[in-house]
Order: structure tokens, then C-alpha cells, then sequence
């Protein structure tokens, strides 16, 4: 059993007030301080999210809004969609044909209005789009994982998967990788799996706005076909050479003002190359990356990757009675798995986790002991 923490770049700085306050754990209920992180840019979903998701759009056929695979089945024999008075944020959907139109589509009011309004609530929508029930190539799977971040650190989630499924411990290795079987990979992904490619952050420059590609994280996986107009995109933004994407994507924008949260982005903003998002997007990226450059010590693409960067996770044994961990980060996440040790014939209560972020550290706690402080 693991606990996952995804922390994403702050998009404002904090405050010492608000952060002494969510170290008081008197002052401020689990869905408050729940809140205050989501407000933050800590994306959080729950299984009261899940749930929540799930049964929006899974009522009757007259009481619920479209899914995001009805909204897209219906583009192909109309140019808009009709929402029937739930239109909520737009967003943009892109086509890996060529043949089909650019459209808007819109992420419905009553599932902002019941998960969000603060967090990407784009993710939790388009999901489903992706839970395809096309089969991974395992084989290129394999041979993509030694040459690149293909899937962040998800090798580790797909990694404890398989050790559940398979208890052959003479299996066991040090590269989490190599123990991902294809049952634990399919299972992971069965559902979809989204991956965020951002042509813009949010940053004081640009009004703390950013706009986001929403992808199928195992497209390439799928042999989905390449998608020509979000590479041009991309290039567009000032990424050179341009990425890959495959299969349909989605293009959605949030704001951080005030807090982190959807705001609309419609298809002429994307078709329109003389938006001014987009032609400050080169300048507005080169500028984040030469502040990450100086933060982290990184100069250009020569020097080795930093600790837990390309998929590859950093394990860290524990020294005394706590808890082993190992953690996982990009330029925008990082990702804590703590291994929670259990005794003979119990299980592990999630009731009994506790998870406190402050300025400097992470504090994880089981059963009211300290288990892992970061």
C-alpha cells in the first residue's frame, strides 16, 4: 500500500498566515484544508471526487450532461454541440484527422459546480475519452522506458500493481520498470490515463493564465496516429522541435488568480496564430525555463538529470523505525510514495493517514506516529 502526494508548482506564492493556519489542525476541518491545497495549485482528486464524477454523468438520460465521448460523437454530425442550457467552462478539442474541424466543446456546470470550482477540472472530464479499450504494445513499452520520461512516475504505481498480481518475489528488481507486468499496465490504464503538456504556464506576465494540452499519457503506447496539429501548436509556443502527440487531444486554460481553477478557451483562440497568448508563449516559456536554469543549477541540456527526473524514482530506505519512500519529480511535480509497512493478517486503514504540508517539509503520519517527515 502507498500513499500519493502530487504536488504541482505553487501558481502564487503562500502565505505565512494561511500557512501557519493549515499546521493547525484545530483550526481548519479536512475539507477546508483540502481546499485551502486545491486554492494552491495542489491538484487533489478524491474518491468522493471519482464518485462524485461517476454519478453526474452516469443519471438518466435526460437529468445528466453529456460525457466528454457523447459531446465528441455528436461533433462528428454537427459543428456544435448543444449542452441544452449546462454549457459550463469551453475548452477546444483537437482531432488527430486532419479532415475534422477544430471545435469548441464545454466541460459542463454541474460537474464544475460539484467537484471544483478551484483545481484542472479538465482531466477528471476527458478521461473516460481515452478508456479506449486499445491494447498496449508491451514491447515498445519496454524500449520507450529506457529512453525517456514516457510515463513519469506512474512506473512505480504500475510497478505495485504488478507485485499484487504477481507474488513471485523472485522477480524483484531495483528498476520499477522492468516489474510492470501487462495485466498491471492494461488495469492502470483501463479507465484512461491524461497527461498535461503545458504550451503556457501561469505567471504574473501573461494575467496568471495558462493553457494546457490534455493528452492520452500511452497514445504512443496504443500506436494511436500522430496528431500534425497539436505538434504545430507546440512549435507554435515555442517548442522546438516540436513533440509528438498522439491520438486526439484537448486543449483547455486555467487561471491562478486567486486561486487556481478552469476559465474558458475557445477554438479560435487556438486556429488564430496572432492571439496574444500565443505569441508571447515563446517569450512567456523561454523566460520560466531560464528561471528554472537558475534555481536548479541546470545549463542548457548537457548537464545529468537531477535526482528522481526521466521516470526514474529515488528510493530511500528507512534508518530507523519509519517508513521506506521513494519519490519521483519533473519540473512541475513531484511525487512522494511512502511504503506503509503492515502487521501479519491486518491491512491498512487509510482513516489512520494524515498528511501535513508546511513551507519546508512533508510530514506523513499512520496511526498517529510519524512515519515519513520530508
Amino acid at each position: 500500500p502507498g500513499c500519493h502526494l502530487h504536488l504541482q508548482e505553487s501558481p502564487r506564492p503562500r502565505s505565512m498566515s494561511n500557512e501557519a493556519k493549515l499546521n493547525q489542525d484545530d483550526t481548519m476541518t479536512p475539507k477546508e484544508r483540502e481546499q485551502w491545497l486545491r486554492d494552491r495549485g495542489v491538484q487533489i482528486e478524491t474518491s468522493n471526487d471519482r464518485r462524485e464524477a461517476e454519478s453526474i454523468l452516469s443519471g438518466s438520460a435526460e437529468g445528466r450532461p453529456l460525457s466528454i465521448v457523447e459531446q465528441i460523437q455528436r461533433l462528428r454530425c454537427d459543428d456544435v454541440v448543444s449542452m441544452d442550457g449546462d454549457e459550463g467552462i469551453k475548452f477546444v478539442h483537437i482531432p488527430h484527422d486532419t479532415s475534422r474541424p477544430i471545435s469548441t466543446i464545454h466541460l459542463p456546470k454541474r460537474l464544475v459546480d460539484a467537484i471544483g470550482p478551484a483545481g484542472d477540472i479538465i482531466p477528471t472530464y476527458v478521461k473516460s475519452f481515452f478508456a479506449d479499450g486499445k491494447s498496449i504494445d508491451e514491447n515498445l513499452f519496454r524500449e520507450q522506458a529506457g529512453k525517456q520520461n514516457l510515463l513519469g512516475g506512474d512506473f512505480e504505481k504500475f510497478a505495485a500493481a504488478s507485485k499484487k498480481d504477481n507474488q513471485d518475489s523472485s522477480s524483484s528488481t531495483s528498476d520499477p520498470s522492468a516489474r510492470v507486468t501487462p495485466a498491471a499496465l492494461a488495469n492502470a490504464t483501463a479507465g484512461g490515463s491524461v497527461e498535461t503538456f503545458p504550451l503556457v504556464r501561469p505567471s504574473s506576465t501573461n494575467r496568471n493564465e495558462g493553457v494546457y494540452i490534455y493528452l492520452d499519457e500511452v497514445g504512443l503506447l496504443k500506436h494511436l496516429p500522430n496528431n500534425p496539429r497539436a505538434s504545430t501548436l507546440a512549435k507554435q509556443c515555442g517548442y522546438h522541435p516540436a513533440p509528438n502527440f498522439y491520438g486526439d487531444v484537448f486543449v483547455g486554460r486555467v487561471t491562478s488568480k486567486n486561486f487556481l481553477h478552469n476559465i474558458d478557451i475557445e477554438k479560435e483562440d487556438i486556429i488564430d496564430t496572432t492571439k496574444e497568448w500565443m505569441v508571447r508563449a515563446p517569450h512567456e516559456n523561454l523566460a520560466w525555463q531560464t528561471t528554472i536554469n537558475e534555481v536548479t543549477g541546470k545549463k542548457g541540456e548537457t548537464q545529468p538529470n537531477h535526482a528522481g527526473t526521466e521516470g526514474v524514482a529515488v528510493e530511500v530506505e528507512s534508518k530507523d523505525e519509519r517508513c521506506s519512500y521513494s519519490w519521483v519529480q519533473n519540473e512541475e511535480e513531484v511525487e512522494l510514495t511512502v511504503h506503509l509497512s503492515k502487521k501479519a493478517g491486518e491491512g491498512v486503514n487509510k482513516r489512520m493517514i494524515k498528511v501535513a504540508f508546511q513551507m519546508q517539509k512533508i510530514t506523513v503520519k499512520y496511526d498517529k506516529e510519524t512515519v515519513v517527515e520530508v
